[in-house]
């Protein structure tokens, strides 16, 4: 799956992706970012912690949330039965992916990932389903996922208005793994994991 988001001015962009089975979706933005667009952010933690049932991996599944709309490509029989299905199995880790994505992003803003004993009490208190969807983080996988974040962050605030930034999310239902690569359009690369 694409994932293209476009800067359409300084504090906001449109989403649009391109599933493997050819069916090309716009996700609604509702943020106005000054830092990073909080669907690329959920993009790269997903990412880098291979989470399951994060958004993004939803949506390369077959998940179309509220708001998303189908621009083109034929949905398969029984898309919306699946989707519902995709929705509901994700459940509470699809929230404890939003708390994760939203406590790491503000660590990296804080810059608290340098100090380890502080940042670790800060995931400590984050909500977490139960059971949990993954072990909690360690000092090495918060610093990756702090590392990558602001790496993207810098790529899309050196986009001007109509640039994009693309990345591709592979997801591999037999074994529930996700992994992706990206480049920017514009010629540079992000290296997520």
């Amino acid at each position: 799956m694409e994932i293209t988001f476009t800067r359409t001015s300084e504090r906001t962009y449109t989403t649009v992706l391109v599933r493997d089975d050819g069916v090309v979706i716009h996700v609604p933005s509702f943020d106005r970012p000054a830092w990073l667009p909080h669907d690329l952010a959920h993009y790269v933690v997903e990412h880098a912690l291979a989470l399951t049932h994060g958004f993004w991996a939803c949506v390369a599944a077959g998940a179309v949330f509220p708001g998303m709309k189908v621009i083109s490509g034929h949905q398969p029989p029984r898309a919306v039965a699946r989707s519902q299905a995709i929705i509901k199995a994700a459940g509470q880790h699809g929230t404890e992916a939003e708390v994760l994505v939203g406590i790491l992003v503000e660590i990296t803003r804080q810059e608290l990932d340098t100090n380890w004993l502080v940042a670790s009490a800060r995931l400590a208190e984050a909500w977490r389903a139960s059971p949990p969807a993954r072990d909690t983080l360690s000092a090495d996988e918060m610093q990756h996922v702090c590392t990558a974040l602001r790496d993207i962050q810098r790529q899309w605030q050196a986009l001007a208005i109509g640039q994009s930034i693309t990345v591709t999310w592979s997801y591999n239902r037999s074994r529930h793994q996700s992994a992706a690569r990206s480049r920017r359009q514009a010629g540079s690369s992000f290296s997520g994991g």
